[in-house]
């Protein structure tokens, strides 16, 4: 089987990631890199093969009768046109979250993804987790509970964006989880604050998220915390579950619910001399799955997991919870 050509635009932080990935996994080639900057582009040189076009235009990559598909690592505000001008020329898109910067792009953008036969994905990287996969088995089956609400912090200390806020930036991650595991349809109601300090966007947030399936969610996030802290939790009827991303070992535990239950709600606590259950779970990379389902879902002409109807649905709870707590230059 032919291995498939890939260009990557953008090759900043996550950038890198991809084209190091796309260098290792199967049915994979990388055909070229396009970056704003003969900087960036000198900074990567040593790092990707011999063969492989490094460009600062684009176009000549975009365009290119032998690449087959085109990740998009690009700053945030440039995605729809690169993702427009990729999709019209014929080629498979796997984007960077988020999507675009706002509601009205994001609904233009369904209009011409629909309309080509090309597979677009959006890089929702935790649905691709393998703790989170575990957990998604653990909701399914009932292991939990009925779930009722989410917790989840997403704290650390830079990159600081100059087209987007930290909640556009990185609570897109948490709303992508919990689209993927309960799929609770739309918000009802919103509240929340925001803090804006070294940016023309927000540097703190914190959202409460009630959806219409009556799931709850408190999200909090920030850019300008000195520690990485990212931790997920769900409380179920029967058990919680926590992941937290930055622990070595033991991520992803489940914690039995003491106390009542009452119509399948939690009434009670948790008893803290009751040890926790950690599943055994050989994670591999979470951006390596992402990209071995892409290749699969081009080779296949599959739909993404995490395809255009999907983070459309992500991109109108953003605008959703920007609107409702007035986060600065939305």
């Amino acid at each position: 089987m032919e291995r498939l050509n890939f260009a990557v635009i953008g090759a900043g932080r996550f950038g890198k990631h991809y084209i190091r990935n796309l260098q290792r996994i199967q049915g994979a080639s990388l055909f070229g890199v396009a970056a704003r900057t003969k900087e960036t582009l000198d900074c990567i040189k040593g790092s990707v093969p011999s063969s492989a076009i490094l460009t600062g235009n684009d176009d000549s990559l975009i365009k290119n009768k032998n690449v087959d598909c085109v990740v998009i690592a690009a700053p945030a505000s440039t995605h729809f046109g690169l993702i427009k001008k990729t999709i019209e020329a014929g080629k498979n898109v796997l984007v960077e979250k988020p999507m675009v910067v706002n509601l009205k792009e994001a609904k233009l953008l369904r209009s011409i993804v629909k309309k080509h036969k090309s597979v677009f994905m959006v890089g929702h990287q935790y649905v691709y987790n393998d703790y989170i996969r575990h957990l998604q088995s653990s909701v399914k089956s009932g292991f939990i509970g009925k779930p009722n609400m989410v917790v989840a912090q997403y704290l650390y200390p830079e990159p600081i964006r100059s087209d987007i806020g930290c909640f556009w930036d990185a609570g897109t991650h948490y709303l992508s989880i919990i689209q993927h595991l309960f799929n609770p349809g739309s918000i009802a109601e919103v509240s929340g604050k925001s803090i804006s300090t070294i940016s023309k966007f927000d540097d703190f947030t914190s959202a409460t998220i009630k959806f219409r399936s009556g799931l709850a969610a408190s999200l909090i996030v920030s850019w300008i915390y000195p520690e990485k802290t990212r931790k997920f939790m769900v409380l179920g009827s029967k058990k919680a579950a926590v992941f937290d991303d930055v622990e070595e070992k033991g991520k992803l535990k489940y914690f039995p619910v003491s106390g009542k239950i009452k119509n399948n709600s939690v009434y009670g606590h948790f008893d803290g001399k009751v040890k926790s259950i950690i599943p055994s779970i050989k994670a591999k990379d979470s951006l390596r799955n992402e990209l071995g389902h892409f290749i699969d879902c081009v080779r296949n002409k599959k739909k993404p997991l995490t395809d255009i109807d999907r983070s459309c649905q992500i991109t109108e709870w953003l605008d959703t919870i920007s609107r409702a707590i007035m986060l600065p230059g939305y």
